[in-house]
């Protein structure tokens, strides 16, 4: 992700999700890149814990596009409450991807907040939206 495109992914979600941001990863095919990461967040996380998440992330990726039950569409992003986070996995195709972690205090409004990322990756990053959702707008 072009680094412009990263700092105005940031700067929407730390004025939107301010103290709750936990952290932001964007991955590719090849690598991951660390967009944001909360001091006491990145302490519980080591440089080998921060690549297996990302292939994690990039396995559930390629498993998602295999899978279609229903008939409804693109994918844009999962949602998973945890105990300690609500974790929001956007992808874009087998390779790219986005994950934001926020604390589960930030539940309010969450498909307010899913539209606003959206559109901050589908403007501001490589991450286009190549069939965007109606309800995403312009």
């Amino acid at each position: 992700m072009p680094e412009e495109s990263a700092t105005r992914l940031v700067e929407y979600l730390k004025k939107e999700a301010g103290e709750y941001l936990r952290g932001a990863i964007h991955y590719s095919a090849d690598e991951y890149v660390t967009l944001y990461l909360r001091d006491d967040v990145a302490t519980l996380y080591s440089a080998e814990k921060m690549e297996e998440l990302a292939a994690y992330y990039r396995q559930e990726t390629s498993n998602q596009s295999s899978r279609e039950p229903f008939n409804l569409g693109n994918n844009h992003c999962t949602v998973n409450f945890y105990d300690d986070a609500i974790l929001f996995h956007f992808t874009q195709g087998d390779e790219l991807g986005t994950v934001i972690t926020l604390e589960p205090e930030a539940g309010r409004n969450i498909i307010g907040f899913i539209t606003e990322c959206l559109k901050q990756l589908h403007h501001n990053s490589p991450q286009e939206i190549s069939e965007a959702p109606r309800w995403l707008g312009e």
